[in-house]
């Protein structure tokens, strides 16, 4: 049996896609849609399009207030009965064959805790691009023991949940979920790479396996680089293995600062400069030759 989840937050103009796109798995599975206190009118949206559809699939669940993406999941895996897990953002488009493809690999392979599928970005236009690249494969090529690691020194992203499917009992394994967290996907992986390290043996990544459309749009959350520095810093602090911690820190500063001279927002290259902690200042600065390197590298 697979559980799926999606987090309901302000995508009153998307949510019902994503609502349609995981019915259409079609491995056994329950669905939960869990809105943490919208603003947008989304509440209202989703119960008039269930009850339209007569979706008796899909088990809606409100919060009275605004609680976190984390504390969501929590609240959906205290109600998970089946053995695998997938998570779908809101505004995100599920594939539904690729789903089903992972749920029947990990059931035929159970040493395996999970599985990274592939997918697409799908932009405004219509237009998509590969979501994982070679500087995936070569960071899922880490041997078992320097993995962990090297999530954090080379920057994954992106990394998604929504490309996944998860066995319930490794994510209770490895304690993936801290409520104190914001950065769910960046800490969720870090701490399953701490306890399923070997590709193809308690892991894997099949690119070629499209399990998700990934939106672009004005108000994706990855924008606003300033707050994604503050909490990868905080999943780093928590998650990351502590003689790399200060260096990670300052690779995470240099890699945003550079997204954000490649989007020419110098404002924001200033805001991200001034806020660089001191002790990291000095791997920032050699993080930004490292990136660099990576990005003319992996392009």
């Amino acid at each position: 049996m697979l559980d799926v989840f999606i987090p309901s937050y302000n995508h009153a103009g998307f949510v019902v896609d994503a609502i349609e796109s995981v019915r259409r798995i079609s491995v056994p599975r329950h669905i939960y849609v869990i809105d943490d206190a919208s603003s947008d009118g989304s509440v209202a949206v989703i119960e008039r399009h269930l009850a339209a559809s007569g979706a008796d699939d899909v088990i809606f669940l409100r919060k009275p207030e605004n609680r976190g993406a984390i504390d969501s999941m929590l609240m959906f895996l205290e109600r998970c009965q089946g053995d695998y897990v997938y998570t779908l953002a809101s505004d995100d488009l599920a594939v539904a064959a690729g789903i089903d493809a992972l749920v029947t690999r990990l059931a035929a392979q159970p040493a395996l805790g999970f599985i990274i599928g592939g997918g697409v970005n799908l932009f405004a236009d219509g237009a998509t691009t590969p979501l994982y690249g070679r500087k995936h494969d070569a960071l899922f090529a880490s041997p078992p023991d320097r993995l962990a690691a090297a999530m954090f020194l080379s920057d994954p992203s992106p990394l998604l949940c929504q490309s996944s499917v998860f066995r319930r009992s490794a994510l209770r394994a490895a304690d993936a979920l801290d409520p104190g967290i914001v950065a769910d996907d960046y800490a969720i992986f870090g701490k399953l790479f701490r306890c399923f390290n070997r590709r193809g043996e308690t892991f894997d990544f099949r690119p070629e396996i499209a399990c998700v459309r990934y939106r672009h749009h004005g108000s994706n959350s990855y924008r606003r680089l300033l707050r994604q520095a503050v909490t990868h810093t905080q999943v780093i602090e928590k998650v990351a293995p502590a003689p790399i911690r200060t260096r990670a820190i300052g690779y995470k500063y240099a890699f945003l600062l550079l997204v954000a001279l490649r989007r020419r927002q110098f404002d924001v290259v200033r805001e991200l400069a001034a806020a660089v902690p001191p002790r990291s200042r000095g791997w920032a600065a050699a993080g930004l030759v490292v990136n660099t390197y990576q990005w003319l590298r992996y392009r």
